[in-house]
């Protein structure tokens, strides 16, 4: 059998040499292995931080807008209960008005109408006089409702059925 180069047939001294040279290669190669495995653990570690660092950032900007916005929508909600109030406010004055107004006419319709016009107004069982114009007799005979080409239109023109003012 040949013998390995560096490897001497006299002892089992050089052998034992050669081995323990051996040992000591592999020990190191086993060394640098795992120095490497470090290595690529800790570039690995670095590349996740970096990655996490940039998803850190979006989400403080994220959160940013979302604060902004949260504050422009408490603004908007807060302008929309004030025109809302507002609104609200105008309606019931209008509606107040309304109801004045009404009571004035009832009362002026009350003081100027026939008894009987009054009294067939409360019952419905008996039917309310209504005049040749279309029109019950507590209302302004001056207006009328006419029909023509260019659809129905309100005048004040008219006294009576169909005769024009002069």
């Amino acid at each position: 059998m040949a013998t390995p180069l560096g490897w001497s047939k006299a002892g089992s001294g050089s052998v034992c040499l050669a081995f323990d040279q051996l040992r000591d290669v592999i020990e190191s190669q086993e060394e640098l292995i795992h120095q490497l495995r470090n290595v690529e653990e800790k570039a690995a570690h670095a590349k996740t931080k970096v990655l996490l660092a940039k998803e850190e950032e979006k989400l403080q900007f994220a959160l940013g807008e979302v604060e902004v916005l949260s504050k422009q929508l408490e603004k908007e909600k807060l302008a929309f209960e004030k025109a809302l109030s507002s609104v609200k406010s105008k309606v019931l004055q209008e509606s107040s008005k309304k109801d004045q107004l009404i009571t004035k006419c009832n009362g002026r319709r009350e003081a100027r109408a026939p008894h009987h016009t009054y009294v067939n107004g409360l019952f419905p069982n008996r039917p309310v006089p209504v005049s040749k114009a279309g029109f019950h007799s507590n209302t302004c005979p001056q207006l009328r409702i006419q029909a023509g080409p260019g659809g129905p239109h309100l005048r004040k023109g008219l006294k009576g059925p169909g005769r024009p003012r002069k």
